[in-house]
């Protein structure tokens, strides 16, 4: 077993599995319009989780083929465990914040836009 590098191939691991937080974000996006975690969509919500973890795979897959690691190996998938982890507990706090941020302005808009509407109509008919 070579054991060269393994610091630096565990702690690259730990940056793809925040790499894969970040990209779960446009699936849970997904999931959130379609009502999947309310026991609605199921199927939909299967087939969201399966193109992440494709995805997710393929983004490691290509990682490790760059950066020449070893073969798979058990600590491999505890760095990508522990990047997924510091994703949720710092990162994804953040991104929710500027979701909520952003809901909220897009929601404004909406309602000034739906206002501007009523107002037309009601004027057009004076």
């Amino acid at each position: 077993m070579d054991t060269v590098g393994q610091f630096n191939v565990f702690f690259t691991c730990v940056g793809v599995g925040v790499i894969g937080g970040i990209l779960y974000e446009p699936f849970a996006m997904f999931r959130l319009l379609f009502r999947c975690e309310k026991g609605k969509n199921k199927i939909l919500g299967f087939v969201l989780d399966l193109l992440f973890f494709l995805c997710f795979s393929a983004c490691a897959i290509a990682i490790a083929y760059r950066n020449k690691f070893p073969e798979i190996r058990f600590y491999m998938w505890i760095g990508y465990g522990i990047g997924g982890i510091i994703y949720l507990k710092t990162l994804r706090r953040m991104v929710a914040f500027l979701e909520k941020v952003c809901y909220n302005k897009a929601t404004k808009l909406v309602k000034k836009i739906q206002s501007k509407k009523k107002l037309s109509k009601t004027g057009d008919k004076i």
